[in-house]
């Protein structure tokens, strides 16, 4: 991202749907770049994990869930937001976990 095209101004200082949709644009690409940080660590999990069984974890699922819903709280964000989007994110990151693990995991074609 190069910081020289887009200034950061909070919503009330958009005067315009230019300048709301500019910031939008500004938070996905910050957005997709933390997505891309978080999917390394989940391929780094998916080379440390022994077991295909451990890929899912119930526990840390709801630990997530229970961190990022006080942290939106507390961020004054939507529970409407917050919850779906974190259920699809973890979801996918498993997903993305079990193709890697089965992957490494995988005889070698003869």
């Amino acid at each position: 991202m190069n910081d020289s095209n887009f200034q950061v101004r909070p919503p009330k200082h958009c005067a315009d749907m230019r300048m709301v949709r500019a910031e939008i644009d500004r938070i996905d690409q910050e957005m997709v770049r933390l997505l891309a940080e978080r999917q390394g660590y989940i391929e780094r999990a998916a080379e440390l994990k022994e077991n295909r069984d451990d890929v899912r974890d119930e526990a840390r699922i709801a630990d997530v869930l229970t961190k990022v819903n006080a942290q939106a709280r507390r961020a004054g964000l939507d529970q409407n937001i917050v919850e779906p989007v974190f259920r699809v994110l973890v979801e996918c990151s498993i997903a993305l976990e079990f193709k890697a693990f089965d992957r490494r995991n995988r005889p070698e074609n003869p």
